[in-house]
């Protein structure tokens, strides 16, 4: 791999996006609960176990995996984004876990020790590199033999309303960039099956099984938090950020209208999300 990979998501998540990231850390875990959960659920997180996270973000996985192992286990925490990996840090300093190594790198290119991890987990990080089979390659020595992976990853975008949905009601309005293709970089390019399991087999894993998850996902805590997170977070944070005057007050109504209808009695907006849990082991 050349010093430019993945040097797009790189520049990404450092910048504005990664800092909105970094700032709604909580209302991120609120929305990806029972993501953490199945995927933990999966990895079957021991007492001891030495875990590497892989994509950390906020630490919103690293932190309970940190308690899971308990301080005789040991939790490595990669990122790309200097802003998320701070909020990371704060966090687990704020609750005392010092079992956690976090590291600002892309686990692309980072020289990990071989058989340094009994598990490797991520939720929603694993979809965003440029050559993924090339990548895990690259992390299958860092287990040990017969190590348990378990990643959480998105469906096809029209399963996950969270997303297309307030995309589908504010697009007129806003200068939409180009959709990636199926197998570029992105929140979607795990969908398919049948090119997961190409990948990770392709990578050298074994074992490859992938669940269906299927949740209703809650956007925050309120109709606020539902509306900061897709003008800051979502797909639509960088065309809004573009546009002005009467386009960008139709959008935001646009989108203001598909959360108010998705609210529930109890103030709370939720839409539906499907990811796949996918689990492998290295040989």
């Amino acid at each position: 791999m050349t010093d430019d990979t993945n040097m797009d998501q790189i520049e990404f998540w450092n910048g504005d996006h990664g800092a909105a990231w970094a700032r709604h850390a909580e209302i991120v875990d609120v929305m990806f609960a029972e993501i953490t959960d199945a995927v933990l659920e999966a990895a079957a997180i021991r007492v001891g176990d030495r875990v590497l996270d892989l994509g950390c973000g906020n630490g919103g996985t690293t932190l309970p995996v940190a308690d899971k192992v308990t301080p005789i286990g040991s939790v490595t925490a990669i990122d790309v984004s200097a802003p998320m990996l701070e909020r990371a840090q704060a966090r687990a300093d704020a609750a005392g876990l010092v079992n956690i190594t976090f590291v600002l790198g892309d686990a692309s290119v980072y020289p990990f020790a071989e058989n340094a991890f009994d598990a490797l987990v991520s939720r929603l990080g694993a979809m965003f590199f440029d050559d993924p089979e090339e990548t895990f390659r690259r992390l299958v020595p860092a287990l040990d033999p017969g190590g348990r992976i378990a990643l959480g990853v998105w469906r096809g975008p029209r399963e996950n309303l969270w997303a297309m949905g307030p995309v589908a009601a504010a697009r007129e309005f806003l200068d939409m960039p180009p959709r990636p293709g199926p197998e570029d970089p992105g929140p979607f390019s795990f969908a398919d099956p049948d090119r997961v399991r190409s990948v990770l087999g392709g990578a050298g894993l074994t074992d490859i099984a992938l669940a269906p998850l299927d949740f209703q996902i809650p956007l925050g805590r309120t109709l606020e938090e539902a509306l900061n997170f897709v003008m800051e977070m979502g797909p639509l944070s960088a065309p809004l950020a573009t546009v002005a005057g009467d386009n960008r007050r139709k959008a935001i109504a646009a989108i203001t209208k598909v959360l108010q209808e998705n609210q529930g009695d109890d103030g709370i907006v939720r839409l539906a999300g499907a990811c796949w849990i996918i689990t492998a082991r290295t040989p």
